[in-house]
């Protein structure tokens, strides 16, 4: 990628946005309701409280025209749109002409840029960047805030915590960008990185349960059962109820040798035995056994307020609110436990899946809530119950309006090979069945009439059809 060039465009939007805050004017902050958006909202909130600015943030689903709309009539002279906005190009130039628009995105964009002059596109895809690994919408925050004020270095971990809740480090290690916030974490001795065993609950669950509930990957004849768990653990030595991070260095290898060994004994797919050891993000910030002393558990602490509509709450807790920190861990219960019904409702009910030529789809209705239809995609890809080279759509019934429905496409790097990219693919269908859609290539979602579904399936299999077509002809 154009690395001067895309810092260059990260030092006209600091400037734009430092220019208001000398006028006095409140900037107006938009954020996605992720990890990655709450964590890009909380950067460039704490960047802006550190220059004495006034602003306003909110934490949104998504960003529909009805909610630019809105916007609009608040008649801001500012708006920074964070982890989102790359998509709605046309839409912010059309309603938000008589402000200055600052769109903090790492989403594949509508087009390269404005062309109101007031209106800027920060975004490393353009300047030729993978949008799914080199650097994630907190990483983008990040930059301008650093440009904002060298002192916002120190919010690098933060930014991290936003890249592994978007799994920039999906194949286990950091690219792109995000080696220079590493590197900026680590003058700032607010993270170090470490090569160990990446499931979640290392901090805040026993070893049994940490196992028992791993699907990324899934380990075959353990996940989703604490008894063959414990059984397991007992078997090669290790005492079910310690947490990971209290192993000794030994200890810690020994259960990384095991878990491969299980692994490859059961015939489990290369890139899941990959994902097992790799980069692990930690600060010392926090101590050992807080979920926020480790990423992805802070990530996923974060995500579980947004899904659950308490996205404001997450940014809270990345400007050190302790009050909104143990609130978020009752939620947080919640949250993993919906992500286990879920998980169980596939493997009980994925018999009644679509499957087309280039897709799997699972109609879900209620039974998954609309926040966690990607995850639960991801489930059905980790849990060996799609074939990894097609990709998977989950859709639930939307919680805001029963005439819509919501869907959430996951894949894997092997898939990628053929020439899929879900994104597009999802905003092509969602154009002719007058919803809307986008995303990555790996992942995308979507939202559509209800009664459409069975259109849906179709639509979908042939773009991806041509897609795959469309690389065979380049090739």
């Amino acid at each position: 990628m154009d690395r001067d060039a895309f810092l260059e465009r990260v030092r006209e939007g600091a400037e734009l946005i430092k220019m208001h805050v000398e006028l006095g004017h409140t900037i107006r902050l938009i954020s996605h309701r992720d990890a990655d958006g709450i964590t890009a909202g909380a950067v460039l909130a704490r960047a802006l409280a550190r220059e004495g600015a006034n602003f306003q943030l909110s934490i949104v689903k998504q960003l529909s025209e009805e909610l630019i709309d809105e916007l609009s009539r608040e008649k801001r002279e500012i708006y920074v749109f964070s982890d989102l906005g790359s998509g709605s190009i046309e839409l912010i130039e059309k309603k938000l002409n008589f402000a200055t628009v600052v769109v903090a995105d790492h989403h594949p964009p509508e087009r390269d840029g404005f062309k109101e002059g007031d209106h800027l596109l920060v975004n490393p895809v353009p300047f030729g960047a993978n949008s799914v690994r080199d650097l994630s919408g907190s990483g983008v925050a990040y930059f301008i805030a650093k440009e904002i004020n060298g002192k916002n270095r120190d919010l690098s971990y933060i930014a991290l915590v936003g890249a592994v809740g978007d799994m920039q480090e999906v194949d286990g290690t950091f690219h792109g960008l995000n080696l220079d916030i590493i590197e900026d974490g680590k003058k700032e001795g607010v993270l170090e990185v470490r090569k160990e065993l990446r499931l979640f609950g290392r901090e805040s669950r026993p070893l049994y349960q940490m196992l028992a509930y791993s699907t990324n990957p899934e380990l075959p004849e353990i996940t989703g059962d604490e008894r063959k768990a414990i059984e397991w653990l007992r078997s090669r030595g290790f005492d079910p109820e310690v947490h990971y991070w209290q192993l000794r260095e030994e200890e810690k290898r020994k259960l990384h040798d095991a878990l491969v060994v299980h692994m490859i004994k059961h015939e489990a797919p290369r890139e899941a035995i990959d994902r097992l050891i790799g980069d692990v993000v930690v600060s010392p910030l926090y101590p050992e056994g807080d979920p926020r002393h480790e990423a992805r558990e802070f990530a996923t602490l974060l995500n579980a307020t947004g899904r659950l509509n308490a996205g404001t709450l997450g940014v809270a807790i990345c400007l050190g609110d302790e009050d909104a920190y143990r609130k978020a861990r009752k939620m947080l219960e919640e949250y993993k436990k919906e992500q286990i019904e879920a998980r169980r409702f596939l493997m009980q009910n994925w018999s009644s899946v679509e499957e087309g030529e280039h897709a799997y789809v699972f109609y879900a209705g209620r039974n998954i809530r609309d926040t966690l239809v990607g995850i639960a995609a991801n489930i059905a890809i980790n849990a060996g119950l799609a074939n990894p080279e097609k990709p998977v759509v989950v859709i639930a019934d939307s919680e805001e309006d029963e005439g819509l429905v919501k869907g959430s496409a996951r894949t894997t790097e092997r898939a990628l090979e053929k020439g899929y990219h879900l994104g597009e693919a999802l905003r092509e269908v969602a154009e002719k069945l007058g919803g809307e859609g986008g995303g990555h290539a790996i992942a995308a979602g979507i939202r559509f009439p209800k009664g459409r579904i069975d259109e849906f399936i179709k639509l979908f299999n042939e773009a991806l059809g041509r897609q795959v077509k469309g690389g065979e002809d380049r090739s």
